[in-house]
């Protein structure tokens, strides 16, 4: 990617309330960044975007699932989508650590079921590339 691309891993999120955005965001944040850091690279040229999206239940927005739903692949845009629900249960009065272990443990469940997929449309991914990049991310997430 060039210089200026946008990120082609990204890991968007909607809060169900402020609670939520504080007990779950700070962690988002600093997953983010690792996957910058570690997965802003082509794993499939049919594929612009990798874009898992969390959805974090609260009191205003709640979605109540759990785990991956609704992958979608829209060739036309070129980008791979999948739902993460967490719901309440995984983030309030929970350790920060066993949020950082839900959410990575979920990402990669997504990019499981995502590369899975990609594979049965026959594209080209390289996954060995991007399970060695996301075990760094992985690692350094638990470790900060």
């Amino acid at each position: 990617m060039e210089k200026g691309d946008n990120t082609y891993m990204s890991f968007g999120a909607q809060m169900g309330d402020v609670n939520a955005d504080k007990a779950v965001a700070p962690h988002l944040r600093k997953l983010r960044r690792l996957l910058d850091k570690y997965c802003n690279k082509i794993y499939c040229k049919e594929v612009d975007e990798f874009a898992p999206i969390l959805r974090v239940d609260g009191d205003l927005w709640y979605w109540e699932f759990e785990g991956c739903v609704k992958l979608r692949l829209s060739k036309k845009y070129r980008y791979i989508t999948i739902d993460i629900g967490m719901p309440r249960s995984r983030w309030d009065g929970i350790t920060a650590i066993d949020i950082r272990k839900y959410l990575i443990n979920q990402l990669n469940n997504a990019l499981e079921l995502m590369v899975k997929r990609l594979k049965k449309e026959k594209y080209d991914v390289n996954d060995i590339e991007l399970w060695t990049d996301f075990a760094k991310v992985k690692e350094e997430f638990l470790l900060s």
